[in-house]
């Protein structure tokens, strides 16, 4: 159950680093690699609401860059990438349309 909370916790900061707006979060830290700016730059390319979203700013792609993507594979199947509108495979494909060598291996 303990493991599970951490979960939890882990999985709420993601998601309120992805739209910035969640839990309180001291400038510079960084969640399976990426800072607050970075999730907030990949946002609109992975935002489940928006039929037709924009391409990954550079921004987005410099981030994930220094992504531990792995890392965010942990949360794939949670509940909060739902509810903040996240759609995980959109987010998947990122590092392809930034032509980044490393990729997703969920």
């Amino acid at each position: 159950m303990e493991g599970y909370a951490k979960l939890m916790i882990v999985t709420m900061v993601v998601a309120g680093l992805a739209l910035g707006s969640g839990p309180m979060v001291a400038n510079g830290q960084k969640v399976c690699g990426m800072n607050k700016e970075g999730f907030k730059a990949c946002q609109p390319s992975v935002t489940a609401g928006n039929p037709s979203p924009p391409p990954p700013s550079a921004a987005c792609c410099m981030a994930l860059n220094e992504a531990d993507l792995t890392c965010l594979c942990f949360f794939k199947n949670s509940k909060l990438m739902n509810d903040y509108g996240i759609d995980f495979n959109r987010a998947k494909n990122l590092p392809v349309q930034c032509n980044l060598t490393k990729s997703f291996n969920c």
